[in-house]
């Protein structure tokens, strides 16, 4: 039975891949989209958001008879349970892009300003956060996941300067303000998805050691009540 169980979880762990390459060319698609002002896109990747909600479901519903089926030991219960909690994670980066479509879409009736070239950057950051975060995942080897903790201190920072820019022009500029409200919306997203990566990291993290590790200040350390307390 036990070379059954551990193809039932390399079925599982396909079915977590398969759901992150969707997620992968939502983003981008959503990072061309924006590049071209394209409305159409956005609205495709509205309607696409509905594939990864489909896989996370069959997921869950994959994850639930491989329970009924087998008694998994603890190891594979933090497989299962953390490749659960890694799919309802690509789901959430899935709703954070959906929004940056709707911003888009938004956009795309609006004049550009300068401060949009910042945008590009900041959508290949978090596409790399992505597949690192995944690649750390699929291999479960956790060589690359001290560096994913470091990049995100990085996004954070770039999301930080990029808010301040935008409010000193809105402030020089009051007309301009629904244009730069929706840039810091997706700027406020992409940082967002890359704290998302971050918690593919950490849910692996557990998955292979069962203890409990956090990304903190550009480091990956085993949550404790005195690193709480730093928060």
């Amino acid at each position: 039975m036990k070379w059954l169980m551990r193809e039932e979880l390399e079925e599982l762990k396909k079915k977590v891949m398969k759901q992150g390459w969707y997620v992968e060319d939502l983003l981008h698609s959503c990072s061309e989209a924006f590049k071209e002002r394209d409305g159409n896109t956005a609205r495709e990747i509205q309607q696409n958001y509905w594939k990864v909600y489909k896989e996370y479901l069959d997921i869950l519903e994959f994850s639930q008879l491989i329970y009924g089926m087998f008694s998994p030991d603890r190891k594979e219960l933090r497989f299962i349970s953390g490749s659960v909690i890694i799919s309802k994670i690509l789901l959430d980066i899935a709703d954070r892009i959906r929004d940056i479509a709707e911003d888009i879409v938004k956009l795309t009736k609006e004049p550009d300003i300068n401060q949009s070239i910042a945008i590009p950057d900041m959508f290949k950051f978090a596409q790399r956060m992505l597949r690192k975060s995944l690649r750390i995942y699929v291999d479960q080897n956790l060589e690359g996941a001290p560096g994913v903790c470091s990049q995100d201190a990085s996004m954070d920072e770039s999301h930080e300067k990029f808010s301040d820019d935008v409010i000193k022009l809105i402030q020089d500029n009051p007309r301009i303000i629904r244009r730069g409200l929706t840039l810091m919306d997706i700027s406020r997203a992409l940082e967002e998805i890359s704290d998302y990566s971050v918690q593919i990291i950490e849910t692996t993290h557990y998955i292979l050691t069962a203890k409990y590790y956090t990304c903190y200040k550009d480091e990956l350390r085993e949550f404790s009540i005195e690193l709480f307390k730093g928060f």
